[in-house]
């Protein structure tokens, strides 16, 4: 259950982080436009470093500056709905059920009653 849980929240997490983008590129243009320039100067400055073909031909495939914008965007919701999840399970925390000897339980379960 508890994967279950966790695979829903990753999908719904990216599914919000490609709506915020979306979002951001139709409604706050220049704001992409200066996200995705400071994401060109992050991949330029990797490739500055003239690290081995072996290493850049990754950052060539991998470091698009959509890509990177994208990423980022992502990290921000999942802490966005991480803050709110919080704030849910707060008031959703069941409260502890006291705890008994088990030797006083002995009697209650006749399977587990030679045990203790």
């Amino acid at each position: 259950m508890k994967l279950l849980q966790s695979l829903l929240l990753f999908t719904f997490t990216m599914i919000a982080s490609l709506i915020a983008f979306t979002y951001t590129a139709i409604h706050f243009p220049t704001t992409m436009r200066e996200l995705l320039s400071g994401a060109q100067h992050v991949r330029d400055q990797m490739q500055s470093l003239y690290l081995p073909d072996n290493f850049m031909v990754w950052v060539d495939i991998f470091l698009q500056p959509n890509q990177i914008v994208l990423v980022g965007i992502s990290i921000a919701m999942r802490f966005v709905i991480g803050i709110i999840g919080s704030f849910v399970s707060r008031n959703r925390t069941p409260k502890p059920t006291p705890r008994s000897d088990p030797a006083s339980n002995a009697g209650t379960n006749p399977a587990f009653g030679r045990w203790g």
